[in-house]
């Protein structure tokens, strides 16, 4: 090699970029406190800053964001390097990452590439400003909503999309270019749009007749209404027991609930769909369901489901477990041959491995009640969250100044857990749907305030059909006001937490001229329920708050564990208190009892030994 290309060459690589690392946003920040926390990096993996550069992720970002996840996603998981207690708390672990994470952005040019998109003039600009607008002074859109909704426009923005190219031939395109999580990120705010645009002028903005129908993953079959429809008829032939039909109310008594036959309307879809992919069915020219069942289609939709259980981001095979549980059960109750499937449940090992995991208590929750047991602190703490949850919500409402927005939301959330838990721990150990299914008001009220001698309690009537597994019938619960602060609990929730809710409260209801809300617990946005997923987010929340992090179906196994642990003859009570049998214990609590008599066993050969 000539001097000449050695000299071209080596001022080509000197011209280079140098990569940006974490060491280049330590030395572009000028914040002492903020270089701090950008140095706890260093210490975190105990490496230079020099050694991060996020090569293996595509950028820093990326790498940041996959070793240290928000605390939404976190849940009520462990925080990164819980090991050893690197985090004083979650919330400290959150205010660091918020600033380590705009460090980062700022050094990669995204925050300025963001001002530049958000400074641009095009169909945004006026759409965004409208829906500022009514985003103020407890406004029709909600300020959550119109921060998704501005997010989702700067990806917008970014391809050269407006809103009025909101459309079926521009949009699937756009999300599929995305990662997972900004792709259902967007896909959520396509849909408060489409809920908004109730409103005239937010209507306006957008293509005539939008609807996001078509949000549709791509990945997945359509299934023809017609064949929904099918499906729907069959799923409310086996809902209803024709043998108690009554001519005067035309009415008959439910096999299951109306959520039950969601799941159950899901799993047929299902079907439907694996028959598409296979092969073995062509849906748009389907008008009899009973093909669905025969062995040509079972064969091939059963071995589908069981490939797609073994690859990451298929289902599992629980759920392959359950669909073919359920196909068995509307096909009977449809008179349509379906034996073999049952056949295949319990001969197959995968579908084995499946069933068997749904009769076994997670590893999640396993833990959660082995530590649970083994600490006093977190007993008491379980025991009386509702108090403590209801003491925060009382300090937050505790001002004679307007409520923020976000003090708000804070008090609903908190007092929502409130009620909740005093439901769970002084009522009975039941199962999220059933107390989110209560009813305060209103033809279908279960929930009553009511006097037994000098005892005020109340009382809730849970129907067996809305019971999972309708294993028995609940006797009405009552809550005490003699029992620990229960009644006391749920009194102020009703009289004075819940109207916090638009749609608990008369005076909103008549000023807005819109039907009040009779479920106890009412949703933010609506007179419909709580939905049991806001429900374990405000819970995880709040419970991460008190030092006990948890979910809601923690209480069921919590409550069991502790009568169990206490004496294994408790399976009666424990099973009365949850609403199960007896069977069901001890498939799912085996290992206390196991526990119990390897300890016994110990302490017999420990007496030997002394006794020697």
């Amino acid at each position: 090699m000539g001097l000449f290309s050695s000299a071209s060459q080596m001022a080509m690589t000197t011209t280079l970029p140098a990569p940006k690392t974490m060491q280049t946003v330590f030395d572009e920040t000028v914040n002492a406190t903020e270089r701090n926390r950008i140095m706890r990096l260093s210490e975190f993996f105990a490496a230079p800053l020099s050694t991060f550069d996020g090569a293996d992720d595509a950028d820093l970002l990326t790498w940041f964001d996959t070793h240290f996840p928000p605390v939404k996603n976190i849940g009520a998981g462990p925080l990164p390097g819980a090991s050893r207690n690197f985090w004083s708390s979650k919330n400290a672990y959150s205010k660091w990452r918020e600033v380590v994470r705009r460090r980062i952005r700022s050094t990669l040019g995204l925050i300025d590439a963001k001002k530049a998109l958000r400074e641009r003039i095009d169909g945004w600009t006026p759409f965004l400003a409208l829906l500022e607008n009514l985003s103020k002074d407890q406004g029709p859109v909600h300020p959550a909503t119109f921060g998704a909704i501005r997010t989702f426009s700067d990806r917008a923005r970014a391809e050269g999309i407006d809103p009025m190219d909101l459309i079926p031939d521009v949009v699937p395109m756009f999300l599929d270019k995305m990662p997972e999580h900004t792709r259902h990120a967007s896909v959520l705010a396509l849909k408060a749009l489409n809920r908004h645009r109730i409103f005239p002028q937010i209507a306006a903005f957008l293509p005539k007749d939008f609807d996001t129908d078509y949000l549709i993953p791509t990945a997945r079959t359509p299934v023809p209404e017609a064949v929904r429809k099918m499906i729907t008829d069959m799923v409310e032939t086996a809902r209803y027991d024709l043998s108690t039909y009554d001519d005067v109310s035309e009415s008959s008594s439910e096999n299951f609930n109306a959520k039950t036959a969601e799941a159950y309307r899901a799993a047929l879809i299902a079907l439907a769909r694996a028959a598409q992919d296979t092969g073995v069915v062509d849906l748009s020219s389907l008008n009899c369901l009973d093909t669905l069942f025969e062995t040509h289609v079972r064969i091939p939709v059963i071995r589908h489901w069981i490939n797609l259980s073994e690859k990451d981001g298929g289902i599992s095979h629980r759920t392959a477990a359950d669909y073919v549980r359920i196909v068995a059960q509307i096909g009977k109750a449809n008179d349509i041959k379906s034996k073999k499937w049952l056949k295949n449940l319990k001969k197959n090992p995968h579908l084995q491995e499946g069933h068997a995991a749904g009769e076994k208590m997670s590893p999640k929750s396993r833990d959660f009640c082995e530590k649970l047991i083994h600490n006093p602190a977190d007993v008491r703490t379980f025991l009386r969250q509702h108090v403590l949850y209801q003491e925060r919500a009382k300090d937050i409402l505790a001002t004679d100044k307007p409520l923020t927005g976000s003090q708000l939301r804070s008090a609903r959330r908190l007092a929502t857990c409130a009620a909740f838990s005093a439901l769970e721990i002084r009522g009975a150990g039941l199962r999220k749907g059933s107390a989110l299914a209560a009813q305060c008001d209103g033809v279908d009220q279960n929930f009553f305030r009511k006097k037994i001698g000098e005892n005020k309690i109340f009382e809730l009537r849970i129907a067996q059909k809305d019971m999972k597994g309708e294993y028995v019938e609940l006797p009405p619960i009552h809550i005490r006001d003699d029992k620990y602060f229960g009644h006391d609990v749920l009194d102020w929730y009703l009289k004075t937490a819940r109207p916090l809710f638009d749609f608990a409260n008369p005076e909103y209801c008549q000023e807005q001229q819109c039907a009040q809300a009779t479920h106890l617990f009412v949703s933010e946005k609506s007179a419909k329920p709580l939905s049991g997923s806001m429900l374990h987010r405000w819970l995880t929340r709040s419970s991460a708050e008190i030092g006990l992090p948890m979910y809601p179906h923690n209480f069921r196994h919590g409550f069991a564990t502790l009568l169990l642990a206490r004496s294994w003859s408790n399976r009666g009570r424990a099973a009365a208190y949850l609403g199960c049998s007896v069977g069901v214990l001890d498939t799912y609590y085996g290992w206390i009892d196991k526990r119990q008599k390897l300890e016994e066993v110990q302490d017999l050969l420990a007496e030997a030994l002394i006794e020697k």
